[in-house]
């Protein structure tokens, strides 16, 4: 992408783009799905083009209007996301150089939001022990749609006082490049995780970088 990028905020996912915590997906959902047929809710094919997180979600729209069910379906549900998810978290720490880059982005004067499908428990794991700056962090524990729904990066943007039309989304999952296009927002993809530049291509991310700092790099030398 050439020229000047007007942007006065990122917005980064936080699981493979700041940070490799290597949660296990495949097992994630695994567990989930096992855990429907001890509900009785399981049925073919219901995992086809679905996340864990919507996975979840339709397990609570079979259960209907059954608020004890309901409840407890959540809470376990809420555990096997937790066993999973905390472990790799508690070991996790950032990049090499994404602190000292998003420090730059600070002083740049450029707002820096993280949106995750992570929990607000697993990412302060992480940050407990390596802060990172940021102005605003939503985590699925924070609003009712996540990414890829936009309202997951609106709300962020809502809170940085920030236009779609001068913000940046930046993630090393389709998700994040789907999210941020519903958004109305640049994107761009990291080359952090499984995602290939290949496939960022063909999902029409704006642009693509090797990782964080390199893309910070190409931000700051080309700001107006």
């Amino acid at each position: 992408m050439a020229g000047k990028l007007n942007v006065d905020a990122i917005v980064f996912d936080f699981d493979g783009t700041l940070a490799p915590t290597d949660i296990d997906f495949a097992e994630m959902r695994r567990r989930i799905l096992q855990h429907l047929r001890v509900w009785g809710l399981y049925q073919p094919g219901v995992e086809d083009g679905k996340y864990v997180l919507e996975i979840i979600a339709w397990g609570r729209e079979q259960l209907g209007d059954q608020p004890e069910n309901l409840a407890r379906y959540c809470r376990e549900t809420a555990d096997i996301l937790r066993q999973v998810e905390l472990p790799c978290c508690q070991q996790a720490q950032p990049f090499a150089g994404v602190s000292e880059t998003l420090d730059q982005l600070r002083a740049a004067g450029i707002k820096i939001g993280i949106i995750t499908r992570n929990s607000r428990e697993g990412v302060g794991a992480v940050l407990a022990r390596h802060p990172l700056p940021y102005d605003v962090l939503l985590t699925r524990d924070d609003l009712a749609e996540v990414k890829p729904h936009p309202e997951h990066l609106q709300q962020a943007l809502e809170s940085l006082d920030v236009p779609s039309s001068r913000a940046l989304m930046v993630g090393d999952h389709a998700s994040d490049i789907q999210c941020g296009q519903a958004a109305g927002v640049l994107t761009c993809g990291v080359l952090t995780s499984n995602t290939t530049l290949e496939e960022f291509h063909r999902l029409g991310a704006d642009m693509a970088f090797a990782d964080v700092p390199s893309l910070v790099t190409f931000i700051l030398e080309h700001r107006p």
